[in-house]
């Protein structure tokens, strides 16, 4: 490889700040197209529907990774500082722009508007997106000429990027009351921790992976066979007919659901199967062991369930050290929140990782025939093809020649290796929200809190140290997914998985590891949330984990302090061991 160096030039006018919890280090041209795609068109519906004070969100790629910009609704081109104080308050209230949004924000507060979108995703959405995954993926791919290959590949590209324009959709309707009540919480002076504890057992979707392990570990046992001895799926379905059809429910849903990254490079799982396996063994120790195997909620109700007992207790406390004149806005807030919560890792999977793993399935298709027609020089190759430039190929043999495609695989490994900085372009300190009319000030509050707890802030970034989740410290031994695909296939009871940062998905495989270390991510980043739903000791946001603990150390996670320490490293005998 010829010696390269990185510009990081910024890709437009403004502040862009990098975003390393939802791509790899270096995406695949589908990839690139469709975040930054989707989320420019989503955002600014959010911003028309909602109100806010702002365009949309741009994301764009520097050297492969991943930038975002918050646009603003005026003067979007410009790359000076915001308008000073007296004019931004005077433009928020007489520009029309800005008067039509102050009252949108006016609206979808007083009437609770997005609580609709919610109702509608659990009642109608949801199933509809079941509905047209299992239809795409019920077509026969090794059954189609190359035309219908091709004709496969443009509906499932379309219907991935409709679906990924979606999921930032719905992702403005749950975070916009999380956010709002984090807001408020923190005017009143209440721990953000606490507050977002308060929500646990409100995400059924983060549960769903675990309901169906422990069906299959008790259909086992009702059989005569031991789920906790199983070493891979064969061991499972061999255990008779009603253990196949659960594990075939499972699989129908679940199987071509991404796991280990957003894009199409990643594995989904039914290419794991160890980690399914993983995950019915440790459903069937919880179950010897008499513990629940994790149906916090019933999903079917969309969440409704009231809480455990130990978070009616925490939200008792928290509610007597406020005023009482705020305890009816808390408990509105609240109630809207835990209806949005469930939204969050529940719409991610079924229109972002279901239909990206569609994508991925169509892409292995492809690749195993054009390699073997000799148009592409080994399957993997066709990754570094976007959509149109794949059906091109496969209609006419027209398109990127091997050496082309050998030049981008390379350039990709190379972006892959960089280090991107956190900010690119001028950085001015954002307008204090205090000058905007209330709607818009409110919005602007609650995307600020929602937001500042999806990453730490950068300056807040300490070594083996972040925000934990849980109430009890855990060791066991570390898997640190550099590869995800090799660690999640070969988990064992009681490991704690180390990663850069975690999709939904994960949530696949993460009710067999007994905690999780996450680099990247804040109170509100997918790792925490299915820590909380799942009952797993984590600490996410920990800067330097992924260099600073090995594959294999024995690691303390103690989300109390919010600390992960190396208790003993890879390849030294515990003190108890004999010669």
């Amino acid at each position: 490889m010829s010696e390269r160096t990185a510009s990081w030039e910024p890709p437009g006018p403004g502040e862009w700040e990098y975003d390393g919890s939802h791509s790899p280090a270096a995406p695949t041209p589908v990839f690139r197209h469709v975040s930054s795609r989707s989320a420019e068109d989503a955002y600014r519906w959010v911003f028309e529907t909602y109100g806010g004070p702002l365009d949309t969100i741009r994301i764009r790629f520097v050297n492969g990774k991943t930038y975002r910009r918050l646009v603003p609704l005026v003067g979007a081109e410009r790359d000076g500082p915001p308008p000073p104080g007296p004019v931004l308050w005077a433009a928020s209230r007489l520009h029309p722009a800005f008067r039509k949004r102050e009252r949108t924000a006016r609206r979808t507060l007083e009437e609770a508007t997005f609580l609709e979108p919610i109702d509608h995703w659990n009642s109608t959405e949801r199933q509809s997106w079941i509905d047209a995954n299992r239809r795409l993926q019920a077509e026969p791919l090794d059954a189609l000429d190359d035309d219908g290959l091709a004709d496969h590949v443009q509906r499932v590209v379309a219907h991935n990027l409709g679906g990924w324009t979606r999921h930032h959709q719905l992702h403005g309707t749950d975070m916009g009351p999380i956010g709002d009540l984090l807001a408020h919480t923190s005017r009143w002076g209440l721990d953000p921790v606490a507050v977002m504890g308060l929500l646990e057992g409100r995400s059924p979707a983060t549960v769903e992976a675990a309901r169906h392990a422990a069906s299959i570990a008790e259909a086992m046992v009702a059989a005569g066979a031991d789920p906790t001895a199983v070493d891979d799926l064969d061991d499972v379905r061999a255990a008779g007919a009603e253990v196949v059809e659960r594990l075939d429910a499972y699989l129908l849903d679940f199987g071509w659901r991404l796991v280990s990254s957003y894009d199409i490079e990643g594995l989904t799982v039914g290419e794991l199967p160890g980690g399914t396996a993983a995950m019915i063994r440790s459903a069937g120790a919880r179950l010897a062991a008499g513990i629940d195997g994790g149906d916090r909620l019933d999903a079917a109700d969309g969440g409704e369930s009231a809480p455990g007992g130990a978070v009616e207790a925490r939200e008792r406390e928290l509610r007597s050290q406020l005023p009482a004149d705020v305890h009816q806005p808390f408990d509105r807030l609240l109630d809207s929140a835990r209806l949005a919560y469930g939204l969050r890792d529940d719409n991610g999977p079924l229109t972002a990782e279901w239909p990206m793993g569609l994508v991925r399935r169509a892409y292995l298709e492809a690749g195993e025939r054009l390699a073997a027609a000799g148009r592409i020089a080994e399957p993997g190759r066709v990754f570094e093809l976007d959509g149109p430039e794949l059906v091109e190929l496969l209609r006419t043999g027209a398109g990127p020649g091997t050496a082309e495609l050998d030049g981008r695989a390379e350039y990709r490994r190379w972006e892959a290796t960089l280090v991107a900085p956190e900010r690119l372009g001028p950085v001015f300190d954002p307008p204090p929200p205090s000058l905007l009319p209330p709607g818009l000030r409110r919005t602007v509050e609650a995307v600020e809190a929602a937001v500042s707890m999806l990453e730490p802030a950068p300056g807040d970034r300490q070594r083996l140290r972040g925000l934990g989740i849980g109430e009890a410290a855990v060791v066991g031994r570390a898997r640190v997914a550099t590869a995800p695909e090799d660690v999640l296939q070969s988990l064992a009871d009681g490991d704690i998985l180390v990663a850069a940062w975690t999709a939904p998905t994960y949530n696949a495989v993460l009710a067999a590891v007994s905690g999780v270390v996450v680099q990247e991510g804040g109170l509100l980043c997918h790792a925490a949330v299915m820590a909380r739903e799942l009952g797993i000791p984590a600490v996410v946001g920990a800067a330097e984990a992924m260099t600073t603990i090995a594959d294999g150390d024995r690691i303390e996670v103690d989300p109390v302090s919010g600390t992960v320490r190396v208790v003993e490293p890879a390849g030294q005998p515990a003190p108890d061991a004999g010669p």
